[in-house]
């Protein structure tokens, strides 16, 4: 089902949204960068490489999800915002038993320099094993819009 972005004007541009095409797995304890392979809308052309660079200076909303499949064993995953390479904002931190679908969400404003850029980030344990995340729309995705200069 394809999204309808139409109430996105130029004013709110640059917008973007980015969702994990494939399963990628986390290593255990290990801040992980997400590859987001699947670009639902991407206005101007600033999201590439699993990272939007706006080269419009200005406030953004963001805002992002991480979720795994059903796990057979207790676990936690939390994801972040990252900036320039450095994490400045952290989502809820998701605990989950046997037989849930843990999800960790955030959403935030931030001010990005034209030159700027932010990446999505995950951080995870699963007794001590690696971690494999849920692709999709409604699991793994990472947005943003321009709000104001």
């Amino acid at each position: 089902k394809r999204i309808d972005y139409s109430y996105i004007k130029s004013a709110n541009t640059p917008a973007f949204f980015a969702v994990s095409a494939t399963n990628q797995s986390i290593s255990h304890n290990t801040w992980t960068k997400l590859v987001l392979g699947t670009e639902t809308l991407d206005s101007d052309g600033k999201f590439a490489d699993s990272r939007f660079t706006p080269t419009v200076a200005g406030y953004y909303q963001l805002s992002g999800a991480v979720q795994t499949p059903s796990v057979t064993v207790a676990h936690f995953i939390c994801g972040a915002i990252y900036k320039n390479g450095a994490n400045v904002f952290q989502f809820t931190l998701s605990n989950a038993g046997s037989g849930f679908y843990p999800i960790s969400t955030g959403s935030t404003v931030l001010y990005l320099d034209s030159d700027d850029y932010v990446e999505l980030y995950v951080f995870g344990n699963k007794g001590g094993g690696d971690i494999t995340l849920q692709t999709g729309s409604n699991a793994t995705h990472f947005e943003g819009a321009f709000i104001r200069s």
